[in-house]
């Protein structure tokens, strides 16, 4: 070997592309759609490869995973699956372990199926309110399914094993496909009806493709429109559709949805029994009691001469009419003096509100003429005032002192200029009037 080189064990190598793997973001969580190969369950684990026309890579989908998956892979059967690039470094080899795993093409449906639960449970068709109440004996039951098909076995055997008395109306129709929504329409609406006590709406189990038809959206708005109660049974335990949401009774099973709608005939007729015994059990207590009754009354006194009983009940009678009538009169004599008394109370609460009262309108009207003299006093002396004013500033005061008032035309005369020559004046005086004329005017002040 050439000095420097570093010699790397087989480990290293490997644990150096798992890690360079584990770093790659692109191989962890990677979507493939291809076809299964070499398929076989060990111990619950599932070992297949995945291949498409040029390649293939060996898997590995461990059973905490393969749980969920809804149907058990066959080779050649096309299928969409989530996992992680991995190493198994035992042998050194690359694998994808895988964690979800569908049919392909059922991605599509699945989006396709919440979008339409969406829209039909906004609506209100999902509610627990609008389901109806599943009868316990029903002696008419209606069964919609596929003819001469597993699920319609199964049903018509565990409703004659469980409920043999109810009569069962069959109305066959398509249960996959794509006419077999509106077949199962039609017959649904047959079933309502023909006036049954249950609706049975059964299938046996299948791929989400097989599946689909039970989530038209037409489908199920016709079982919400239903009469009559409907029961569904379709697929296995895992498989939900849209049938089952808007039913007002979801079974797993076709079985189940049997059971469901049938009680067990042998429990009833135990019911039955037991509910006779303990009936007859009443019936002779009561018997007892009304036999013990009858001989209490045949052994009394009176029971041998009923005219001492009437005569006994006369007196009682009588009695009781006399303590009837003696507290009537006790009763209206201690009415007839609290009325009594009430009446002179209320005499004289009324007569002492009236003196007071007119107490009350004496003192307001002296108040109010009290008040009428102050008034008038006062303005008698705001009358003088003002008049002794008025006298002070009157014109006639001033005239009285020998002053005059000349007017010319009704207008007083304050300016010799608005006078002139032969002008006709009058001349006021504190007691009375000159008439005159102008016969000189003088403009100085």
């Amino acid at each position: 070997m050439t000095t420097g080189n570093v010699v790397r064990s087989v480990s290293w190598l490997v644990n150096r592309i798992s890690a360079q793997i584990d770093m790659a973001a692109d191989l962890q969580n990677v979507r493939i759609e291809a076809e299964i190969l070499n398929f076989h369950n060990t111990k619950g684990h599932w070992y297949f490869s995945l291949k498409d026309e040029f390649c293939r890579i060996d898997c590995t989908m461990w059973r905490s995973d393969n749980q969920t998956v809804r149907f058990i892979p066959e080779n050649g059967d096309r299928v969409l699956v989530l996992g992680s690039v991995t190493v198994y470094k035992v042998q050194g080899r690359v694998q994808l372990t895988v964690r979800r795993m569908a049919r392909a093409g059922e991605g599509d449906l699945k989006a396709r199926f919440d979008a339409l639960y969406r829209k039909l449970d906004e609506e209100g068709l999902f509610a627990l309110s609008h389901k109806k109440p599943i009868p316990q004996y029903p002696m008419h039951i209606a069964l919609v399914t596929g003819s001469s098909t597993h699920a319609r076995a199964d049903v018509l055997n565990t409703l004659g094993r469980r409920w043999p008395v109810a009569r069962i109306s069959e109305f066959p129709a398509l249960v996959q496909g794509e006419n077999a929504p509106a077949e199962l329409i039609a017959a649904l609406k047959k079933a309502d009806r023909a006036e049954a006590d249950i609706v049975l709406l059964c299938r046996g189990g299948g791929s989400m493709e097989d599946l689909w038809c039970f989530n038209d959206e037409l489908l199920a708005r016709t079982i919400y429109s239903m009469a009559t109660p409907v029961i569904t049974g379709v697929g296995h335990e895992p498989d939900y559709t849209l049938v089952d949401y808007v039913a007002d009774l979801r079974a797993p099973t076709p079985t189940g949805a049997a059971e469901q709608a049938s009680p067990d005939i042998r429990e009833v007729r135990q019911d039955i029994a037991d509910t006779r015994v303990l009936l007859r059990n009443l019936m002779n207590r009561r018997i007892t009691m009304e036999q013990d009754r009858i001989d209490q009354i045949t052994h009394q006194a009176w029971y041998a001469d009923p005219e001492s009983l009437i005569y006994s009940r006369r007196m009682e009678k009588h009695l009781v009419e006399e303590r009837f009538l003696h507290l009537l009169h006790t009763v209206s004599a201690r009415m007839t003096v609290r009325l009594n008394e009430s009446r002179q109370d209320i005499v004289r609460s009324v007569n002492e509100r009236i003196v007071s009262e007119m107490r009350s309108v004496a003192e307001d009207r002296q108040n109010m003429i009290d008040t009428i003299e102050r008034y008038r006093s006062d303005q008698r002396k705001e009358l003088a005032r003002r008049e002794g004013l008025l006298d002070a500033y009157s014109p006639l005061k001033v005239l009285s002192r020998g002053y005059s008032v000349v007017t010319k035309d009704d207008h007083v005369v304050s300016n010799a200029s608005m006078l002139k020559n032969g002008d006709a004046i009058a001349i006021r005086m504190h007691k009375g009037t000159i008439e005159a004329a102008v016969t000189g005017v003088t403009g100085e002040e």
